[in-house]
């Protein structure tokens, strides 16, 4: 195919509808070093490892996230056309990635309520759909090495919009990354979306597998950035040893109220500081080694954020915010040399935010895991994950009529299925209870079903 004609089909290709904000391996699960791309039923050690064809295009994949990125082998489009070489020939990367899930509460407890929507799921509810295109661009081209320009434009949406946040085209993130000294450090600059950054809240550290389960709100609470409602700010990562590291970030904050709030001041994004928003600083300490022959992976890490920005307390007056977290995932079996991501895996995670100012006050996770726990099905992903929400002891008096009762937190079980359906492709039922779905005693236990699809092109 001709060069005119490839870069004919990328603008038939950008006009189709894209999602993004899934996260995979070259085949869904781990990078490329722990996920060999071809394995043979009896490898010969002295024969040299085969070339990856996608190399090129995962080189100028977006960079600097704690977990890997999808990797091109792993997509709808792979090189179909051409359309990633032309690209790739003036430095360019392309990833159009989709999320849509959904959710409904089976039982229906609601004791004759018959007013509007108030928890995720008491309707059949879309509670994400996401649809972004990143672009990235090798500055190495212009004799920057390890410099990367990068940026994601999000359609955001969903039906639920006073509880999942507004629906909205906006920009996703805009940003330089610079690695320096081999690694050792690694710096991004602007419009930056910290979700994938820090905390790393996803079952097995992977968008397009781990979606259902965790409920932790605390750290968007904060007004830290995410995925669709990026904010201007820097990052930067240091190596510790082979496999500690340290992340440190100043952000401009989202303003109380999130979202929604946001795209109220903000409607495109671009604006630098909108008014009643400060300075939020993160930071991550924690020791990362992925899976490898013989070698189980482990990854622990702790942080702690603080937040300029004014937050009405519940008793009146305002005040600064912060938070802090704790995060452990450890593989506890490996029964796969060849594929050593395979196995069963166990998490937990703790945040805490102090009540006076913060709803959600005290966030717990535990959960089990397992990667490729069919034989035939190496990429699949089952998961139960157990969470517990805490209410604000203050908050719950502010916003509870007086005589009124009200729970004071949410329990919540499910698990859940991820299948590969094909490279790119991800189908992941679930099932869930949940103890008090919202702080109203009027509302009994809720047995949701989840269904989500992530399409990575």
């Amino acid at each position: 195919m001709t060069r005119s004609a490839s870069m004919l089909a990328l603008a038939g290709l950008l006009c189709l509808p894209r999602a993004a904000h899934a996260q995979a391996s070259n085949d869904g699960q781990a990078s490329a070093t722990q996920q060999p791309a071809t394995v043979s039923a009896l490898p010969d050690k002295d024969a040299p490892a085969p070339a990856d064809p996608f190399k090129r295009f995962d080189d100028l994949a977006l960079k600097g996230w704690d977990i890997p990125y999808p990797k091109t082998r792993d997509s709808i489009l792979a090189d179909h056309a051409g359309i990633r070489d032309a690209l790739a020939d003036l430095g360019i990367g392309i990833s159009p990635i989709n999320t849509i899930n959904f959710q409904y509460d089976f039982l229906q407890n609601d004791r004759g309520y018959r007013g509007p929507q108030l928890y995720n799921g008491q309707n059949v509810t879309r509670t994400n759909s996401t649809v972004s295109l990143t672009l990235t661009y090798d500055l190495g081209r212009i004799g920057i090495a390890g410099g990367q320009l990068a940026t994601t434009l999000s359609f955001v949406n969903n039906s639920f919009p006073a509880v999942n946040g507004p629906k909205k085209f906006r920009i996703g993130r805009l940003h330089w990354f610079q690695s320096i000294a081999n690694g050792a450090v690694e710096v991004t600059a602007g419009y930056v979306d910290n979700t994938q950054e820090f905390i790393g809240i996803n079952v097995g550290g992977n968008l397009a597998t781990g979606n259902l389960g965790p409920q932790a709100t605390i750290p968007f609470q904060l007004g830290l950035s995410y995925g669709g409602f990026a904010a201007p700010g820097i990052d930067v990562r240091t190596r510790l040893g082979a496999h500690g590291y340290n992340k440190f970030g100043v952000q401009r904050s989202l303003p109380p109220g999130g979202a929604t709030v946001e795209n109220e001041l903000n409607p495109g994004g671009f604006r630098f500081h909108p008014p009643g928003t400060g300075v939020l600083f993160i930071d991550e300490i924690g020791y990362n080694r992925p899976a490898a022959r013989g070698e189980r992976s482990i990854w622990a890490r702790g942080g702690a954020i603080y937040n300029t920005t004014r937050y009405d307390t519940f008793t009146g007056g305002t005040r600064d915010n912060w938070a802090m977290y704790v995060a452990l995932d450890r593989q506890l079996t490996q029964p796969d040399q060849e594929r050593p991501f395979r196995g069963i895996y166990a998490g937990a995670t703790f945040d805490y935010a102090p009540p006076r100012q913060n709803f959600y006050t005290q966030y717990y996770e535990g959960r089990l895991y397992g990667v490729g726990l069919i034989g035939s099905r190496p990429f699949d992903l089952a998961s139960l994950v157990m969470t517990y929400n805490k209410y604000s002891p203050e908050g719950l008096i502010a916003k509870t009529p007086v005589g009124t009762g009200y729970n004071k937190g949410t329990w919540a079980l499910i698990g859940s299925y991820a299948l590969r359906l094909r490279p790119g492709i991800y189908l992941q039922p679930g099932l869930g209870v949940t103890v008090h779905p919202i702080y109203s005693p009027r509302f009994g236990p809720a047995l949701n079903g989840y269904l989500g699809l992530v399409t990575i092109f």
